[in-house]
């Protein structure tokens, strides 16, 4: 008899933790609190996906029109539309992940900690902030200029 792979093992564990986390919360919220809050995790993953497909189509557009995406936008989109699916399916160990998922705070440190160069959008790793020439204008701060400036009252 061949032994359990860890791929088998894990979705032991994972659906040993499953139950768990329904005792949990039939115990605290009761049977009708548990199936109304499985039902309202749910529907927010289908919003958060019908989202996370909206903001890939914005992307997808902009880069027809030739603009370069941030760094790390494709990864961090595939891991919202992940926390989405989990928070979609039944269970609230994986409404958990979901979650965690939805937490741009999280779904940064999982890009870094494998191996991709998350920035945060429109900013770079060492501080410079790019701005499109819409986004910006040149303020003349000079002390000489203040002292022309007209002044009311």
């Amino acid at each position: 008899m061949r032994a359990p792979s860890w791929f088998g093992i894990a979705v032991i564990v994972w659906l040993l933790g499953e139950v768990c986390a329904l005792a949990l919360i039939v115990h605290v919220a009761g049977w009708s609190g548990a199936i109304l809050l499985g039902v309202l995790t749910s529907l927010a993953g289908v919003v958060m996906l019908r989202q996370t497909g909206l903001g890939a189509a914005r992307g997808l557009r902009r880069a027809l029109n030739g603009e370069n995406a941030p760094e790390g936008a494709m990864l961090d989109g595939a891991l919202a539309a992940l926390g989405a699916v989990m928070l979609i399916l039944p269970g609230f160990l994986s409404d958990l992940v979901g979650l965690a998922l939805s937490a741009p705070s999280i779904r940064q440190f999982l890009a870094v900690r494998f191996g991709a160069r998350a920035t945060k959008v429109g900013m770079q790793r060492d501080g410079v902030i790019e701005l499109s020439p819409e986004d910006w204008r040149r303020v003349d701060d000079r002390p000489e200029s203040r002292d022309r400036l007209p002044r009311h009252g």
